[in-house]
């Protein structure tokens, strides 16, 4: 078997739900100095990308942003998974190799972007709903991954952009809007022509502040506010408030929410969201 094959096959087995290979030339073209693939590891050749953690058909309906922003994603799956992906490759074919750095970095100050990554990989398109990554099957996938210094024949990027979806540009051409746009236009901005994506920014520095509202910013700011409230009453019902509760929470059992509130997401008809007919076990 092709080594290609058998290491996609290796993450499969682990749970992800998609797997994809870039060249490190390819990353390359489009990274900046310092968040390339060979600047983590030396002599790399190639990125093996995995996607999963997506949120369940159920998830997306649980009513409220914060039960699907901290149920409906997992992204320690494909960092686990990354990680014995890794050693699989060192032990199999003799080649070293990294998981891609993330932890404290993930998201605001990437050491690389998973998004270009997954993009030279095949593994999806950038979309108009907060920039992010478009599988053609699975819709949202989050992303991790492997580098390494063993050669391997890259997938290349998809032909045919996911985003926007035909029932999106029918939109576009009668109201000059599309479904991410009209749930969000504070956050998100962008325009079609031609059928495809012309040009799209998604403001992140005005979604971060209203999505986080459990993780280390909001703790830090609240645990202020309590300082410097003189009244011992007002002090006491913001430190035992259910808003700084909640951040607590999330420092406690690392549930970080980094950005997003999902409210363009929900409208995006890309994402699967409705369940598989069910067949009873015979």
């Amino acid at each position: 078997m092709e080594a290609g094959t058998t290491i996609k096959d290796k993450a499969l087995s682990y749970g992800v739900k998609a797997v994809g290979i870039a060249s490190v030339e390819a990353i390359n073209r489009y990274a900046p100095p310092g968040h390339r693939p060979d600047d983590l590891l030396k002599e790399a050749k190639s990125v093996v990308l995995i996607g999963g953690g997506q949120p369940t058909a159920g998830a997306w309906r649980s009513g409220t942003n914060r039960v699907l922003g901290s149920i409906g994603y997992n992204r320690s799956e494909t960092g686990g998974a990354a990680r014995k992906l890794a050693s699989f490759i060192e032990e199999r074919f003799g080649f070293y190799t990294i998981p891609i750095p993330t932890g404290e970095r993930n998201g605001h100050y990437p050491y690389l972007s998973l998004k270009l990554c997954a993009e030279m990989a095949g593994l999806g398109t950038r979309s108009m709903a907060a920039g992010i990554i478009l599988n053609p099957v699975f819709g949202l996938l989050y992303f991790n991954g492997v580098i390494t210094t063993m050669p391997l024949p890259a997938d290349g990027p998809l032909e045919k952009p996911v985003c926007p979806h035909p029932s999106c540009v029918r939109l576009w051409e009668k109201k000059q809007t599309t479904p991410c746009l009209s749930a969000c236009p504070d956050c998100l901005s962008g325009e079609l022509k031609d059928g495809a994506i012309r040009w799209m920014e998604y403001r992140q520095e005005g979604c971060y502040p209203r999505a986080q509202t459990a993780a280390r910013d909001v703790f830090q700011k609240l645990l202020l506010e309590a300082v410097n409230e003189e009244d011992k009453d007002r002090r006491k019902a913001i430190l035992f408030g259910s808003h700084f509760t909640r951040a607590v929470r999330g420092i406690a059992y690392s549930t970080e929410l980094s950005a997003q509130c999902f409210n363009c997401l929900k409208r995006c008809p890309v994402i699967p969201r409705k369940l598989q007919p069910h067949t009873p076990p015979q």
